[in-house]
C-alpha cells in the first residue's frame, strides 16, 4: 500500500466512492485516570515526542491506545504486524495500528479499524494508506470498516461502508481536549466491538 500516495488513487484504483464530509463520528464517556491523562499532556508538550515517526507512535499513539485496549476483551490492538491481502493490487504493507479479534490459533483475524499516522504532518497520503487498509478488510469480509488518522496532536476520523468512503470534517485537537479523543476513541472502539459480535453470532 506504500505507492498509493493520493485518496483519488485509492479511489480509482479499486472504484471506491467519495461521499462529501459528513460528520458521523459520536462520542462514548471514556474514564481516564488523572494520572494518565496529566502524563499524556506532557509527552504531547516535549519536543522529544516528535523527534521522529517512531517516537510519535511509541510516545503518544500507542499509549492512547493500550488505555483503550485494555477495557475491550473482544480484540486487540495489533502494532505494526504485516497486513498482506493482494500483492497484484498493492495491498500490502505494515499499518502502524490494527483492531481486529484473534483467530483461533492466535493470528490476527479481519481488522475493523486501522490507525495510522500521518507521517511528515502528510495528511493526504495518511489517508491514502487507511483508505487502502480498509478496501483491503472489505475484500475480506468487512462491511464496515473505519480509520483514524492522526500527528499524535490532531486526530481525524473516517470509514468505509458497501464501497463509499466518508470521511469526518471535524478533526481534534490532542493538546486542546484529550478527553474528546479518548471519548471518540471510545465510540469508534464500542463500535468495532458491536461489529464484531454481530458477526459471531
Amino acid at each position: 500500500m506504500v505507492h498509493l500516495k493520493t485518496v483519488l488513487e485509492v479511489t480509482e484504483k479499486f472504484g471506491i466512492e467519495e461521499a462529501d464530509a459528513t460528520n458521523f463520528i459520536s462520542t462514548l464517556k471514556f474514564e481516564v485516570l488523572e494520572m494518565d491523562i496529566t502524563r499524556l499532556k506532557k509527552r504531547l508538550s516535549e519536543k522529544a515526542s516528535f523527534v521522529s515517526e517512531e517516537a510519535v507512535c511509541e510516545r503518544i499513539i500507542s499509549r492512547i491506545l493500550e488505555l483503550l485496549d485494555d477495557h475491550y476483551t473482544g480484540f486487540l490492538v495489533w502494532s505494526h504486524i504485516a497486513y498482506n491481502v493482494d500483492e497484484k493490487n498493492d495491498l500490502m504493507g505494515r499499518p502502524d495500528f490494527l483492531v481486529a479479534p484473534k483467530t483461533k490459533q492466535g493470528r490476527m483475524d479481519v481488522p475493523e479499524l486501522c490507525i495510522m499516522e500521518a507521517k511528515r504532518q502528510d495528511w493526504e497520503q495518511g489517508w491514502a494508506q487507511a483508505l487502502a487498509e480498509m478496501y483491503a478488510a472489505s475484500t475480506q469480509g468487512s462491511n464496515i470498516c473505519y480509520a483514524v488518522v492522526t500527528s499524535g496532536k490532531a486526530w481525524e476520523f473516517g470509514k468505509l461502508y458497501n464501497g463509499i468512503f466518508t470521511k469526518d470534517p471535524n478533526q481534534i485537537s490532542a493538546t486542546d481536549n484529550l478527553q474528546k479523543v479518548f471519548d471518540t476513541l471510545n465510540w469508534l472502539f464500542d463500535e468495532v466491538d458491536k461489529t464484531i459480535k454481530r458477526k459471531e453470532k
